[in-house]
């Protein structure tokens, strides 16, 4: 009976350690696991965006958000970022969904710079500010990976593959009140050890 009540008092005092408070948000964020992205087909695990580089790694770290109050209301995901010491980079991600057991829905992503082809329009929201430059660690750079976008003025009517321009991104902020979260980084191949951050909080230490 001792070793049970053992085991329950270090279950639950992990739990209460691995929720995170966010006050200025009045939120909590709950680390769940990570692992490498795109490889479980319909287990809510697949990314939108990829890279044919042989020195980065996409990893998916999952999280759990709750709002303090149990109240609905705007979440910035530009906020979160993986800090690499041993690189001495700080990441933004590349691709953010919410999900549940076998599906995900990709949050919304926005281009910084105004776009020229009628395609990216809607993505250029200027007046949605872009929160991962407010926070800045010493001795670290930030890194923005572009992403390329298909480009055309038109309609999309030709079977062939269309021009892409690239263009710096950040996310549009969503309403939830408990979600969990499937984050997708791009993680030089050498990184072993980094730290998820919420602004200037740290959530977590993670080892890939």
């Amino acid at each position: 009976m001792k070793i049970i009540f053992l085991i329950l008092t270090l279950l639950f005092t992990q739990l209460f350690y691995s929720q995170v408070e966010i006050q200025e948000d009045n939120l909590t964020i709950e680390y769940k696991k990570n692992n490498k992205a795109g490889l479980m087909v319909g287990m809510g695990n697949i990314t939108n965006v990829y890279s044919k580089s042989k020195k980065l790694i996409q990893y998916r770290i999952k999280v759990r958000i709750e709002m303090i109050d149990n109240e609905k209301r705007p979440f910035d995901p530009n906020k979160f970022s993986i800090v690499d010491e041993q690189n001495k980079i700080r990441l933004r991600p590349v691709d953010i969904a919410n999900s549940n057991y076998l599906n995900q829905w990709h949050l919304n992503r926005l281009i910084k710079n105004k776009p020229n082809y009628k395609s990216l329009e809607d993505k250029y929201k200027p007046d949605i500010k872009d929160t991962f430059l407010d926070y800045e660690f010493e001795g670290v750079t930030n890194v923005c990976i572009p992403i390329n976008y298909e480009a055309y003025d038109k309609f999309k009517i030709s079977l062939k593959n269309p021009k892409t321009v690239a263009h710096e991104s950040y996310f549009e902020p969503r309403d939830f009140r408990k979600q969990n979260l499937n984050l997708y980084f791009f993680i030089p191949v050498n990184s072993e050890i980094t730290t998820l951050f919420y602004g200037n909080k740290k959530i977590a230490d993670i080892k890939f």
